[in-house]
Formats: structure tokens, sequence, C-alpha cells
């Protein structure tokens, strides 16, 4: 028997879908990570995220669970209601219902200060203490000016892992990506272990979950491990720790994830209605972009209408 996530039935969704808080039978384990995440963010609180993932996942706390949540993002809007998926942090349709338009030199000194509560980040490299890469792969044989691949950089993950009250790690689960080191430090979470973010300074409290499509885990209060809190469901502890090169720390009462909602899904698929992030599928290429434009429209007015 799978967990439930039963949706508040008080709240209704603007998606017509029917039998909104049931559990839903029909989702991607990479839908189930953005909801896992998007649970993360607690009502009234101010949320740093970017795009991708990240920015799916704080749309849906916003239009479901955390009304009162307040998401911030890089490019200078506070408090903003994005209907959807974009192309880049500087798309103007982040600043949709914006409590405040600023820059982003405002935002990261703001973070600076400790006005954020949570920041949400992907990463191409994590290890056992939650530093991420999102810079470079050397390899055996390249270096940082001649990698084997450039990633497409900090953005704005090394101040929120830093400064951020925690902080969110939004990754697909790879053995290449969960390393024992990360060959460059991006983001630091706890560096090399207990008492090493406050001997440099830091003000954030530093990761406090990474989420995947295979599991989540937390982070142990002694150790600063990474440990596995739960599996998402079909999914085993032995699948898990195959996909992790380090020996994985196993909490003592692993659970199964619990699977979405219906109406979840739903606003998942109304905020990227072109599968352009969450399923991974080319259905963005087999329609023509008056299609496109016109299904993104028709979604993006429902969530709009909140």
């Amino acid at each position: 028997m799978q967990p439930e996530r039963t949706g508040d039935p008080d709240f209704e969704y603007p998606i017509d879908v029917e039998d909104p808080h049931e559990p839903a039978d029909d989702y991607s384990l990479t839908e189930l990570l953005a909801v896992t995440a998007s649970h993360e963010i607690g009502d009234g609180e101010t949320a740093f995220i970017g795009v991708g993932m990240s920015l799916i996942s704080g749309v849906l706390a916003k239009h479901t669970r955390a009304p009162d949540c307040q998401l911030v993002t890089e490019s200078g809007y506070v408090g903003s209601q994005p209907p959807g998926v974009v192309q880049s942090i500087s798309d103007s349709v982040l600043g949709v219902g914006s409590l405040v338009a600023t820059d982003q030199m405002q935002i990261f000194m703001d973070n600076q200060r400790g006005l954020f509560d949570v920041g949400i980040i992907g990463a191409g490299q994590i290890d056992k203490y939650g530093n991420t890469n999102s810079t470079v792969v050397t390899g055996d044989e390249g270096t940082y000016e001649r990698p084997k691949v450039r990633l497409p950089g900090s953005g704005g993950s090394n101040d929120i892992m830093t400064s951020c009250g925690r902080t969110v790690v939004m990754m697909r689960q790879h053995r290449r990506a969960f390393t024992t080191d990360v060959d460059y430090v991006t983001a630091p979470g706890y560096l090399d272990g207990p008492g090493a973010r406050e001997e440099l300074g830091f003000e954030g409290g530093g990761p406090e979950a990474v989420i995947t499509d295979m599991a989540v885990f937390r982070f142990d209060d002694d150790t600063k491990e990474m440990t596995l809190s739960s599996t998402h469901p079909g999914v085993s502890v032995d699948e898990v720790r195959e996909e992790v090169q380090w020996d994985l720390a196993v909490a003592d009462d692993v659970t199964t994830t619990p699977v979405p909602t219906r109406g979840e899904v739903a606003m998942l698929r109304a905020i990227d209605p072109t599968d352009i992030v969450l399923r991974g599928t080319d259905r963005i290429y087999d329609v023509g972009f008056e299609e496109w434009t016109e299904e993104v429209e028709a979604h993006w007015e429902k969530l709009m209408e909140l």
C-alpha cells in the first residue's frame, strides 16, 4: 500500500480534474520530485527559487498548500505569481503579480541579510556533505580550464546555500552525480563536516534536504552526512544505494514518499503544459508554434485567475 498525500478538502483547484484530493495513479517520478519539493515551502515563508524544476515547485506551492508564501527570483521580483515555466531568469513572466520589482543586487543583499527562509537549487554533482557542483566536471584528465563538461554555472546557488535559512537541492539521481568528491564546489554544503560552516561565518543553515526522482535525503544533525530518509514508490533502498558512490547512511525508519494528489499532478501539467521540464518528452517539438502558444496561454489564464 502506497502512502497517500491527501489534499485539503476545502481547497478548490483551478484545474478541472476529477477527485482532485485523491492520490494520483498516473504520475512520473520527476513529477513526484517536484511535488515533494513544493511541500518544503511553508505557508508564509519567503522562498528563493530559480527556473526549471525549482520554479515549478514554487509555483505549485503558491497556488495550492502555501498561498501566503512569497516567491523570490534573482532577477528582482518578490512576491510574484508566475503562471508557469520560463526560458530564462530574465523572463518578464516571472514578475506577474509581484509585490516588488527591484534588481539583482538588492535581492542578493537581502539574502545576505538573512531575509529568505528557504532556497531551492539544482546541481550537476553533490557529495555526502551536500556540497554541490554546477560549474565544471573535470573527469580524470580534465582541468577547470579544459573540463570534460562545462555546466551552466553558479547562478544564485552559492548565495542561496550560503545565506538562506535552509536549502533544498533538487536533482535527478545518477551515480555519476552523487560522487565521493565533487569536481568543483559551486555551493558549499557542510563542507568537510560538523562546524565547518560556522568556522567560515556562513549565516545560512545549509542544506536541509536533497530530493531526487528516486528518494528524499536529509542530513544527520551530528555527522552532517546525507542520510536516506524515504524512497519513492516502487524504488528500493538498494536501488538508491546503487546510484550513490559513497557508503550511504540510511535512516532506521526509511519511509515511502507519499504519492501526489490528482490535483497536484494536474496543476504541474498546467504549469508545464508542453512537457519542457517535468516529463522530458519531445512533445514541444511535435506541435506548431501557434498550437504551443494557445495551449500555454489557456493553462496560464486559469492559474492567473487565482
